[in-house]
């Protein structure tokens, strides 16, 4: 690492920052009952970026790093640099690294060869339950990635990650739903949960439309709950839609960005800019506290770092990406909440239909309920927008979920929000 810095030095750029990936990757497939199919990859890829004097840095990604080709990009890159006259900020890059106490790395990764079959045994057992419904197919990925980030100011620091994904594809006739859970450690990965969850949704997609009423109460399932906020989380990150000043939540709703959860998919002990990540707390008090963000943000907003600053495998300029995004669950049960309700729909499944500005619509389906005991099956449209649906939240469960919505790894609680009738959709 040392020596790709020097490099980029002297090339001619004040300060040079940079993060190495090394990933080992394997995946198991099997489509109906056929033949379970084995690949394995490696991917290397080495992200550069050079400041100078003043000015946005400029960057590349190497897909089989060497000093030569280094050499040859950083000399590209200096020759190839616009006169910018912007204030920079290479002097916000880390200087120096702390130990982190966090569990991300499964060492069953280096003894993963009986993975795939050991997950096909499984799922056949489980699907003896259910003879109605087929299981048309499944992948699990497993994916070993080891980081390294440095820069020129002294900065140097590694760790490792596993992520374990499992992808089921189930059909009932001509309803198709699938599911996906992804963990950092094997023993986490519950395929009998999975597949629970993907045969509640499967039971709810064909339901009655639900019932004319003016006003009705809906729990959102955290399956559900990650979809809103995954589909609304933009306006969290520090270059978001409204001024912070702008958005209210209900006083009850505290969002969090939290890196250091053990096993969750989104933790990390530092993001690729070398920013040692901490918890960053979004909404509180019914108000945005924060945001996220990453270097160059902070910079040109005046925000605060957060420790957000993540590249894509092929992108040398990081993004400000959320981590583990968490809704903080409350005290109060859920069965507790479904008995206050009275009547009401418990909303297992979202699908996003449209979206116009912070206006989302959403074929919703789920069960209608009474109390604690849940009934029949129901569909309906559903249309909410950002500044109306964290108002409208009354009630988190204590019980939460974690999972992954759109690339963002979520942990939610289950919600009441109040719903009106209008015309043909329930409006949050």
């Amino acid at each position: 690492m040392e020596r790709f810095l020097q490099v980029g030095r002297e090339a001619g750029f004040r300060q040079v920052d940079l993060r190495r990936l090394r990933a080992n990757v394997r995946e198991w497939t099997r489509e109906g009952n056929g033949e379970i199919r084995e690949t394995a990859g490696t991917i290397h890829i080495l992200s550069v970026r050079g400041f100078r004097e003043s000015g946005f840095p400029v960057g590349a990604c190497l897909s089989s790093p060497s000093i030569k080709g280094a050499r040859n990009v950083f000399r590209e890159l200096q020759r190839g640099a616009m006169a910018d006259n912007a204030p920079g900020f290479d002097h916000l890059l880390p200087t120096e690294a702390r130990r982190v106490r966090l569990e991300i790395h499964d060492p069953v990764v280096q003894d993963a060869n009986k993975l795939g079959a050991e997950t096909a045994s499984r799922l056949s057992e489980l699907m003896i339950r259910y003879a109605d419904v087929e299981l048309a197919g499944w992948r699990l990925r497993l994916e070993e990635r080891k980081v390294n980030v440095a820069n020129t100011r002294g900065f140097e620091a590694k760790y490792k990650k596993s992520l374990f994904s499992l992808h089921l594809k189930l059909r009932q006739g001509i309803n198709e739903v699938e599911v996906v859970e992804q963990r950092t450690h094997w023993l986490h990965i519950q395929p009998d949960r999975l597949l629970g969850r993907g045969i509640f949704f499967l039971g709810a997609e064909p339901g009655h439309p639900l019932p004319r009423k003016r006003g009705i109460g809906l729990v959102l399932s955290p399956f559900a709950a990650a979809t809103i906020l995954h589909d609304f989380a933009a306006v969290l990150r520090v270059s978001g839609e409204f001024a912070p000043g702008d958005i209210r939540c209900a006083p009850q709703v505290q969002i969090v960005d939290s890196p250091l959860l053990d096993g969750m998919p989104g933790s990390v002990p530092m993001d690729d800019e070398g920013v040692m990540c901490r918890e960053t707390e979004l909404v509180e008090g019914g108000r945005v506290q924060a945001r996220i963000t990453d270097l160059a943000g902070a910079a040109r907003e005046g925000a605060a770092i957060s420790g957000n600053g993540f590249r894509s495998d092929a992108d040398p300029f990081p993004r400000a990406r959320f981590t583990n995004l968490c809704v903080r669950p409350s005290v109060i049960s859920l069965e507790r909440i479904m008995k206050e309700t009275g009547r009401g729909v418990l909303v297992t499944g979202l699908r996003l239909r449209g979206a116009a500005g912070a206006e989302r619509t959403y074929g919703a389906s789920g069960y209608m309920f009474d109390g604690s005991d849940l009934g029949e099956p129901v569909h309906f449209g559903l249309r909410t927008a950002f500044l109306s649906y964290f108002l409208k939240i009354d009630r988190v469960s204590r019980e939460s979920a974690s999972t992954v919505s759109g690339g963002i790894s979520v942990l939610s609680p289950y919600l009441r929000v109040e719903a009106e009738r209008r015309k043909d959709e329930w409006v949050v």
